[in-house]
C-alpha cells in the first residue's frame, strides 16, 4: 500500500511571534538581512501587510516558507520585500504568497501594485511576468550583484483593478 503525504498551505497575517523566523528566512535570501527590530517597526505600521506562507505536512506542522511585506498608501501598494525559505524555493511558494498578497489588496481596492527586482533576476522576473507585472521604469545601480558590481532594477507594476486574481490550486 501506497500513502501520498500531502503538504497544505495557508497564507495568513504574520505575527510578532515570527519575527525570529522573519528575520532567519531575510537573512538567507539577502545579502543584508533586516534585523527583528525592523521587522518589529514594520509590523507594527499599519499602512504594512506581511503575509506569512505556512506549510504543514505530516512530518512538519506549521512551518513557515516565506513571507511577503507591502506597504499600501490610498488605492497603490509597493512590496518592500518578498523572501522563501531556500529549503521551499522552487516549489510554488512565491506565487502563493504573490495571490494571496495581490487578493488581499484587491479587496482591499488598492488599484496598482509595484515592485523593484534586479534586472538580472530570471526567476523572479519570470514569476512576476506571470502574474501580470509589466516594466514601468528602471533604477540603475539600484542593487549589488555577488561580485560588487552595481546591478540594474526593474520597476514594474500591475494593476488589481482590472479582473480579479484567480487562485491557483495548491
Amino acid at each position: 500500500m501506497i500513502f501520498a503525504l500531502k503538504t497544505t498551505s495557508l497564507v495568513a497575517q504574520a505575527s510578532t511571534e515570527d519575527i525570529s523566523v522573519l528575520t532567519d528566512i531575510h537573512a538567507q535570501c539577502f545579502a543584508r538581512g533586516w534585523s527583528a527590530s525592523e521587522f518589529q517597526s514594520l509590523l507594527a505600521d499599519k499602512l504594512v501587510d506581511c503575509l506569512v506562507l505556512r506549510r504543514s505536512s505530516f512530518l512538519a506542522t506549521d512551518q513557515i516558507a516565506g513571507f511577503v511585506l507591502a506597504r499600501s498608501v490610498t488605492d497603490e501598494a509597493e512590496i518592500l520585500t518578498i523572501a522563501v525559505d531556500p529549503d521551499h524555493q522552487n516549489s510554488g511558494c512565491g506565487r502563493q504568497l504573490m495571490e494571496g498578497l495581490m487578493r488581499k489588496l484587491y479587496g482591499d481596492r488598492v488599484a496598482k501594485l509595484f515592485l523593484e527586482v534586479d534586472a538580472s533576476n530570471e526567476p523572479a522576473l519570470s514569476l512576476y511576468r506571470g502574474l501580470g507585472f509589466e516594466k514601468v521604469g528602471e533604477r540603475k545601480g539600484y542593487y549589488t550583484s555577488a561580485n560588487d558590481t552595481p546591478s540594474l532594477a526593474l520597476i514594474m507594476q500591475v494593476n488589481l483593478s482590472r479582473k480579479p486574481i484567480k487562485r491557483t490550486p495548491l
